[in-house]
């Protein structure tokens, strides 16, 4: 699957008015949390009308997921791994935690107020799977296969070992959220201790 950008005059407008209403929304929510948001605060915020979110959202659903869908850079993820199949396997997995943390962290306010509301939903965490988590996961298992058929990884169980990568990422974000303190202190570190436990593991290095 391709992701083409917009190319058009009348797609590029609409792709900057998806924006603005999205960068409103991921405002709002984060100040008000997702619950207590409205689409009237949002089209305040947007300097637009309460009808014109309609016209490219179908509810505050739709906003919570374009919004995750683009601090992930869903749309361009499977391009990303595609290309990453030509380089170190474990310099690019850094490099995607790296890159998708420090989205978070930028995100930090939007990300607690809504990842709660995610978890206690079950309609919005139906959706959220769907849309957001299961697409990313049949992602990556195409590429730790691609990776295994190439030589460059061992043969494991890819559904549970993507599933357990996820389960790291989603662990520690929810920690985050708790505030942790040596989680927080030390985000900046996290990717290298990731790579460094998916690709060695916490046995002693050779001569150690």
């Amino acid at each position: 699957m391709v992701n083409e950008q917009p190319t058009t005059r009348r797609e590029r407008r609409i792709a900057a008015r998806k924006a603005q209403i999205l960068d409103a929304a991921a405002a709002v929510f984060a100040e008000k949390g997702f619950h207590r948001a409205t689409t009237k605060e949002i089209a305040e915020a947007a300097d637009v009308s309460e009808g014109t979110i309609y016209n490219y959202f179908d509810s505050k659903a739709d906003l919570l997921i374009g919004i995750m869908t683009r601090l992930a850079e869903l749309e361009h993820l499977d391009e990303e791994l595609a290309d990453a199949l030509q380089s170190d396997a474990r310099d690019f997995l850094v490099a995607i935690f790296r890159h998708r943390m420090g989205l978070i962290q930028q995100n930090d306010e939007m990300v607690q107020a809504i990842m709660p509301e995610m978890l206690v939903n079950p309609a919005l965490r139906e959706r959220f799977y769907q849309q957001f988590i299961r697409p990313i996961t049949t992602l990556f298992e195409q590429y730790i296969r691609a990776r295994i058929e190439l030589g460059h990884m061992r043969s494991v169980n890819v559904p549970l070992t993507v599933r357990a990568m996820q389960s790291m990422f989603v662990g520690l974000l929810i920690l985050r959220i708790l505030g942790d303190e040596p989680l927080q202190s030390g985000w900046d570190e996290l990717p290298e201790v990731l790579a460094t436990l998916i690709f060695d593991g916490l046995s002693p290095r050779d001569g150690g």
